[in-house]
């Protein structure tokens, strides 16, 4: 239970940071996932069809607590989107119950942050007239009663990382779009996608010709069900199985031109659109390393070894006690980082090389301590470990995953070095892919 009254909350969330409106949604967040989603944790994984457990607290969050609204502005019926520090908070407690269901629930966000960001910044009346097409279109689907998904349609099996490695300028993107009279044709695939095959609304990433690069770098929004868009099998992960991932085809699939953006101002705000889930994701990261430790903490407390509990040998308390501690410095860093991202004045831009560098220092810092903290803890719960309903080998499943996020920790690690030399990580150049011809 979170207890915003103690001070060790106090300290871990301070007031420069975290205000009451923060601290009123991280509540709610908390309370949620005390009540409804830890009790059925351990059932999560096996819930293949979503029917039983995952969708109905899919509904609950989304739509009774107006998650799939949320990056929708108030004139078409959303709430406006708040800061990047209470989202965090919010994935953060989620994360703590459920990885996949965070996941799921953040990715819906994900797919509108292209047209938020359209809406919102100082952008040409190109970009304001997308954003007016698709949240007219789209939005009321989002607003109503009826759970809605979304999707940030990125992912593919051939270029995988370089799709987004922002040198390769879009050039290694397979799905091809072209503009035929007043609409855009897709053709190709797309695989791994958070959301995919569930999606209502699809955020497609193109590329109109690969030599191109910027210039034919286009983002076009697909809704579902629609004629030529088709999906492959839902994959069956280790972990996360709250967030579905599978395959999308585009099959000559049409839809109109004013749903897509073309070009380098489709492209600024894609590398936006990139770097903004890092303080949110290293929010969920955190979360799971919590959670794991609420149980470890329970379980050497009650279970008795050589006479006294677990947790009062020494060998115990020194993994429980870096557990804390990289939970304290994880918890800190992605605080500050969301208040960096939600200060731009101050800070400068989301896609600037030395924010890239600092989101992605804390994100990879925090998801690559992830599965050794963890794993470290089942020695203390030996067998109990990887028991199912014991809760804390989900923990363990699901932070495989998150490392693996935005890039992943090699993808982290390269960005983070632009910030001190000219490190060329491109797909492209001597000893390289060949520039497309």
């Amino acid at each position: 239970m979170l207890d915003q009254s103690s001070q060790w909350y106090k300290l871990q969330y301070p007031e420069c940071f975290v205000d009451e409106e923060a601290r009123m949604v991280q509540k709610t967040f908390a309370d949620f996932a005390d009540k409804e989603i830890m009790p059925v944790r351990d059932k999560i994984d096996d819930d293949l069809t979503h029917e039983e457990i995952i969708t109905p607290i899919l509904k609950k969050i989304q739509v009774g607590l107006g998650g799939q609204k949320a990056m929708i502005p108030e004139e078409y019926g959303g709430l406006g989107a708040g800061s990047i520090l209470t989202a965090a908070l919010k994935q953060e407690q989620l994360g703590r119950a459920d990885y996949g269901i965070s996941m799921h629930c953040a990715c819906t966000d994900w797919v509108w942050t292209p047209v938020f960001i359209a809406h919102m910044a100082p952008l040409p009346q190109e970009a304001k007239a997308w954003a007016k097409a698709v949240f007219t279109e789209f939005a009321p689907k989002f607003t109503g009663s009826e759970l809605a998904v979304g999707c940030f349609n990125m992912s593919e099996t051939e270029s995988a990382t370089d799709v987004e490695n922002p040198l390769n300028e879009g050039r290694t993107i397979g799905v091809r779009a072209k503009l035929e009279g007043n609409e855009w044709v897709i053709n190709g695939s797309k695989f791994w996608a958070s959301n995919s095959g569930i999606a209502d609304l699809n955020c497609v990433v193109c590329n109109m010709d690969p030599k191109q690069g910027i210039d034919a770098f286009a983002l076009i929004y697909v809704p579902e069900p629609w004629p030529g868009v088709s999906h492959g099998k839902f994959e069956v992960k280790c972990g996360m199985q709250g967030d579905r991932n599978t395959s999308t085809y585009f099959d000559n699939v049409r839809v109109p031109k004013e749903w897509g953006l073309q070009g380098p101002l489709a492209w600024a705000i894609y590398k936006n659109t990139l770097a903004g889930p890092m303080a949110m994701n290293s929010g969920h990261a955190t979360g799971i390393l919590q959670g794991a430790f609420d149980v470890l903490l329970d379980y050497t407390g009650e279970r008795v070894a050589g006479g006294k509990p677990i947790r009062q040998h020494l060998h115990a308390a020194m993994i429980l006690g870096e557990m804390a501690s990289v939970i304290t410095v994880s918890r800190s860093a992605f605080l500050e980082l969301a208040h960096q991202f939600d200060h731009q004045e101050i800070y400068g831009a989301w896609d600037s090389v030395s924010m890239l560098a600092k989101g992605h220092a804390v994100h990879v810092f925090i998801t690559t301590k992830l599965p050794e903290l963890i794993l470290k803890g089942i020695e203390l719960m030996g067998s109990y470990g990887y028991v199912r309903e014991n809760h804390y080998e989900k923990y363990y499943r699901d932070s495989v995953e998150a490392k693996l996020v935005l890039g992943g920790a090699h993808y982290g690690y390269f960005l983070t070095c632009k910030q001190f030399y000219d490190l060329d990580f491109s797909a492209f150049g001597p000893g390289k892919l060949p520039q497309p011809a």
